[in-house]
């Protein structure tokens, strides 16, 4: 009886064994093809096309930067029209301007100026008090370098210093 028992034991053994190693070699074999799915699906998101068009990107935004500048203007102190007592109205912008020079823009600063201000002192605390109301200004003011500078010559405002008092 005892050998027989040895016997059947040693033959169990080794399948236990070969299960073992079965599973051992599928989970490699696995992370392998996993492995080598990363590599291909990264090669394939990070390819050359894909450092093309970064390039292209890059020399648009390179070549657009140098088109544009900041123009600082003077701040604006205005009465605001408001009949609910005196308040005034201080502003400091800087806008970009595209397609025109330093010296154009000095040229013409004075109308520049002189719209602004008839402008800001046309306005109500209750119409540039809240956000919408300053999203609105910007763009009226937007509008009248436009009518001065040259359609698209100001492409953007903005609000460094706004103080209502």
């Amino acid at each position: 009886m005892a050998p027989e028992e040895t016997a059947a034991a040693t033959e169990e053994a080794p399948p236990q064994k070969s299960k073992k190693m079965l599973f051992i070699g599928l989970a490699v074999g696995f992370l392998i093809l996993a492995g080598i799915n990363g590599v291909l699906v990264w090669k394939v998101l990070s390819g050359d096309s894909a450092d093309a068009k970064t390039t292209e990107t890059e020399e648009v935004v390179v070549e657009e930067e140098e088109a544009s500048f900041m123009f600082k203007l003077d701040p604006f102190i205005v009465n605001l029209f408001d009949d609910r007592g005196v308040r005034y109205l201080k502003v400091r912008l800087d806008v970009e301007v595209w397609d025109i020079t330093d010296e154009q823009m000095l040229k013409k600063l004075p109308k520049i100026r002189d719209s602004l201000i008839v402008l800001l002192s046309s306005k109500k605390y209750d119409e540039i008090g809240s956000l919408e109301g300053k999203a609105r200004l910007r763009e009226e003011i937007l509008f009248r370098l436009n009518r001065i500078l040259g359609e698209g010559k100001a492409k953007e405002v903005y609000f460094t210093d706004f103080v209502v008092q």
